[in-house]
């Protein structure tokens, strides 16, 4: 007897959940959001006879979509910045646990307070370093705590510097896990800003076409209105020979 094939209709559960999670705003695609918002937007300009009830079902749709749009994006923008930089802070992070090692070894080996006193010193410094790899912000282009070139840069060392201190101060407050939801949310603002200004462009664009389709319009207009009244050039043409 051949087995039986499981029939893919609607009242199929299995069906139903796949059909429910395909369409889910969770898991579509940065291109898939944004064509649900286009054509939503496009449906609301549009359609007239939208009941108000409709209306608001849909602009609410339409929020969502813009939020899951920001979180893909977000998402999108650290996955890649993290895979691109993975191998320089994977560097970093094996010298800085090289540096560790050695100086607790020295510092179990010292003598002296004040010898001890200096090897805590560089350890709590190299302690900052490793946090700095850890904790970096996820919204930025890594900074390379020993980079192979371009490590004199005034601008690279002030921001790699400035970022240092974000890291110590965490440690010193006990509160370096907040930082990433704060990078998380500074990368959110990053992408709305960014849709803001590409919106903000798309309308002045959009406005610059109707002023030269009103400036053709207009000069089209005025030509008519010429040609009506004093004739067209071909009919001032045939006036003149027909007087000769």
């Amino acid at each position: 007897m051949p087995p039986v094939r499981k029939s893919k209709n609607k009242n199929n559960k299995n069906y139903k959940d796949k059909k429910s999670k395909k369409g889910s705003l969770e898991t579509m695609s940065v291109t898939a959001l944004k064509k649900k918002i286009r054509d939503t937007e496009r449906y609301l300009k549009t359609n007239e006879k939208l009941s108000a009830k409709g209306q608001v079902s849909l602009e609410r749709h339409l929020k969502a979509c813009k939020l899951s749009l920001i979180e893909r994006m977000a998402e999108n923008k650290e996955k890649n910045l993290t895979s691109k930089y993975r191998m320089v802070k994977h560097f970093d992070r094996k010298k800085v646990e090289r540096a560790i090692k050695k100086i607790q070894k020295q510092l179990n080996e010292a003598q002296t307070s004040q010898e001890k006193k200096e090897l805590e010193k560089k350890l709590y410094e190299l302690q900052i370093d490793f946090n700095y790899i850890l904790y970096y912000p996820k919204n930025l282009k890594y900074l390379a705590l020993h980079p192979t070139s371009g490590g004199d840069d005034g601008k690279m060392i002030s921001k790699r510097n400035e970022i240092r201190q974000i890291i110590k101060e965490a440690m010193q407050s006990n509160d370096l896990e907040s930082l990433n939801k704060r990078f998380k949310e500074e990368i959110k603002l990053q992408v709305i800003e960014k849709m803001v200004n590409n919106e903000s462009r798309k309308k002045k664009e959009n406005q610059g076409q109707e002023r030269d389709e009103e400036k053709i319009n207009t000069s089209n207009l005025s030509k008519t209105l010429d040609d009506d009244f004093f004739g067209s050039e071909d009919d001032v043409e045939k006036e003149e020979e027909e007087q000769l």
